[in-house]
């Protein structure tokens, strides 16, 4: 089997999306900016309006809600604008030519190879160590952090079925 595909900057930034969306570490991470910074800086917006400006409490008490609810509830876009920003900016600093640009996967007897303008490279398919399938993408994982990503754009409804067929013949999909 062989799929034609290219990697955009776009793609990079969403897989960095989708990967950090689902590890652990950066879960609790995101769970932590999310819920207690709305709840450290509570309290001193209570206290700044009462004991400084002299106003009723009620006031500073609505004011403190407002702000933690606000917070929680439009944190998740505001990272996500974050992990895009950044992301654009890490890949601006050098040259990622092996990364994007137009690739070919092929499958043939229990090996992957990728082509790419400047890169080939050929997997074992026991060298997947996951493959996660997303609406706008498939990534098949070869380490913690390294994916190959392959874009759902470039690939029809029966090319998608036969490719994830492929795969699961190989490794064992959830």
């Amino acid at each position: 089997m062989k799929i034609d595909f290219e990697i955009t900057k776009e793609d990079y930034i969403n897989f960095n999306i989708h990967h950090l969306e689902n590890s652990k570490s950066q879960k609790n991470t995101f769970n932590i900016l999310r819920y207690a910074i709305p709840l450290i800086f509570s309290v001193p917006i209570y206290f700044i309006g009462t004991g400084i400006f002299n106003q009723p409490s009620i006031y500073w008490i609505i004011i403190s809600i407002v702000f933690s609810v606000t917070w929680i509830l439009t944190y998740p876009k505001q990272y996500k604008k974050l992990v895009a920003k950044e992301t654009d900016k890490i890949i601006s600093e050098g040259d990622n030519s092996s990364i994007f640009g137009v690739k070919t996967l092929e499958i043939n007897d229990g090996e992957i190879v990728i082509k790419g303008k400047s890169i080939s490279e050929t997997l074992s398919v026991e060298s997947i160590k996951d493959v996660k399938i997303y609406e706008d993408m498939i990534l098949i994982y070869v380490g913690g952090f390294v994916a190959h990503i392959i874009p759902r754009r470039y690939l029809d409804k029966e090319t998608e079925k036969e490719f994830i067929k492929e795969l699961k013949n190989y490794i064992n999909l959830n």
